[in-house]
């Protein structure tokens, strides 16, 4: 399989799944299972899945992030892409598939028709806010809230200013981050490891918002295709009332739409937002651009193995909930509805 026609494929489909890419299997470490289906030459159908052995079982379990990247309307085309998978998990003994893909949640009876079912619990976000890049800096700004505008301006008074920024940066100010906001995060590695896959081979950048040179706000943003993802954000405690969030966003915009991107993906908001759920001021700060809100289908599972698979779903819940309450001293889940 050619890394550069796979990525093209990938690129070229409606959602373009940045999860989909060749490079994407190489950062998370798990074992790649790449299948697609070829017509006179060029590929029609694509599934980058990732394998994790179940420890202590002689079985594993397949994930494909954001995909698979097919045409979910094509039901012949859908069909032999699940027939491969298939026959792949037989090889592995996987007991189950799980997948996410970007598309919207009322086309979810394309999954169900193919034998998939419903999982509540997520592991990419379910929803999201699109920006549409084509439109002009001006149209963007009009349509943000009020505050939102006011923020940028004051970002910019106060005189924060955005560059490429480095890892190291980066990580100081996530590590502050998570553990101000009680969330868990990889060791610097795994982001060295993005670095080096995704950064290097221009498809994700850094950036740092800096207050008289120093780093108070960071963001990391994945580009695949015609978009751009917000994928890790970071900011420093004291000086967040100068505003270096809406600093680093408007001035994303402004670079992906410089870049040719149409898109800006903010990647993540609760599906039905309350302000006791833990991404409240998340939601708040991203809904405050005032993008295109957009609800996907959500995790979904095929599975081969049904008695394995219950008793993972089980033994699953029940480490995310003991993860839950040893950090956080409460049961949550950040991702669910």
């Amino acid at each position: 399989m050619d890394r550069n026609l796979w990525n093209e494929y990938v690129a070229s489909t409606p959602q373009c799944p940045i999860l989909q890419s060749w490079e994407w299997a190489e950062v998370k470490g798990w074992e790649p299972i790449r299948l697609a289906i070829e017509e006179n030459g060029k590929i029609i159908a694509a599934a980058s899945i990732l394998k994790r052995k179940i420890p202590y079982l002689n079985k594993s379990i397949f994930y494909c992030p954001n995909g698979p990247a097919v045409d979910f309307s094509d039901r012949e085309i859908v069909g032999r892409l699940i027939k491969d998978i298939r026959i792949e998990a037989k090889k592995h003994r996987a007991i189950v598939l799980k997948i996410d893909p970007a598309i919207p949640e009322e086309k979810a009876s394309l999954l169900s028709q193919q034998g998939f079912i419903a999982n509540k619990k997520q592991v990419q976000p379910r929803s999201t806010y699109y920006i549409d890049l084509t439109k002009t800096e001006e149209e963007i700004l009009k349509k943000c809230d009020e505050k939102t505008r006011y923020n940028i301006r004051l970002s910019s008074k106060k005189g924060v200013v955005v560059n490429d920024g480095t890892v190291e940066e980066f990580y100081e100010l996530y590590k502050e981050t998570a553990g101000r906001d009680n969330f868990l995060i990889h060791p610097i590695s795994y982001y060295q490891k993005i670095k080096t896959h995704l950064v290097d081979r221009g498809m994700a950048k850094i950036f740092i918002a800096y207050l008289k040179d120093e780093p108070i706000a960071g963001v990391f943003v994945f580009m695949f295709g015609s978009r751009v993802w917000y994928m890790y954000g970071a900011s420093k405690s004291e000086q967040r009332n100068v505003m270096p969030n809406h600093a680093l966003h408007w001035h994303i915009i402004q670079w992906a739409k410089q870049a040719g991107y149409k898109i800006y993906d903010l990647w993540g908001v609760p599906s039905n937002p309350t302000p006791d759920h833990p991404l409240w001021g998340v939601y708040r700060f991203k809904k405050g651009f005032n993008g295109e809100l957009i609800k996907y289908v959500g995790m979904h599972d095929l599975v081969f193995d049904p008695l394995f698979y219950h008793l993972f779903e089980k033994g699953l819940a029940f480490f995310k909930n003991a993860r839950s309450l040893l950090t956080k001293g409460k049961i949550s889940d950040s991702l669910g509805e």
